[in-house]
């Protein structure tokens, strides 16, 4: 089985990702890091503008499912991949195994507090530096919509079979996880 979590900047993808390896002792992929790791290859600095870029032209030059395609080289067994952002990179992993897409969600301002957070506590994310949050806005609404290539954000939400509000704290979130696996762990 393969879980693919998606969601917006700062909604709680990783949290997710780790309650859920804690949970299920499952391998996990991250396709941001995927672009990273390619960005270390070709001297890019993994800022998210970089990442954005990178993953698009990845996307034009060899297939829109490209990350999830490396990833599927690397992966055995049962699988949790994290920074799904475009409707293609779903496809390749709903042809290798069972798939459920969980789709993360919190009101933009918590979002925006959380990555600067984060940013303070570790000395700033690789890709990620102190934005205002207009531009943390602009950013988001590039990720959304896009064309086949880029980031399409919103059909992945949409697509999603479950939904997580993570506006509360971590133990309101875990618990959400926990009900969730009890539906899709059978």
């Amino acid at each position: 089985m393969i879980i693919g979590i998606t969601g917006t900047n700062g909604s709680g993808k990783d949290t997710v990702a780790d309650i859920l390896i804690k949970k299920l002792g499952w391998s996990h992929f991250s396709l941001s890091d995927e672009l990273r790791e390619i960005c270390k290859g070709k001297d890019i600095e993994p800022n998210r503008d970089n990442l954005i870029d990178l993953a698009n032209e990845l996307r034009k030059t060899y297939g829109a499912d490209y990350l999830s395609q490396r990833i599927l080289k690397k992966a055995k067994g049962n699988l949790i991949i994290t920074s799904l952002r475009n409707p293609a990179e779903l496809e390749a992993f709903k042809l290798k195994d069972r798939f459920v897409l969980l789709a993360i969600g919190a009101p933009i301002e918590i979002r925006y507090q959380r990555v600067i957070q984060a940013n303070k506590r570790a000395g700033k994310k690789i890709g990620e530096e102190d934005i205002s949050l207009d531009q943390f806005k602009s950013q988001e609404k590039r990720e959304m919509r896009g064309n086949y290539f880029s980031q399409q954000l919103i059909k992945l939400i949409t697509k999603a079979d479950a939904k997580i509000e993570n506006s509360g704290t971590i133990e309101e979130l875990e618990n959400k996880v926990d009900k969730l696996l009890e539906e899709i762990i059978k």
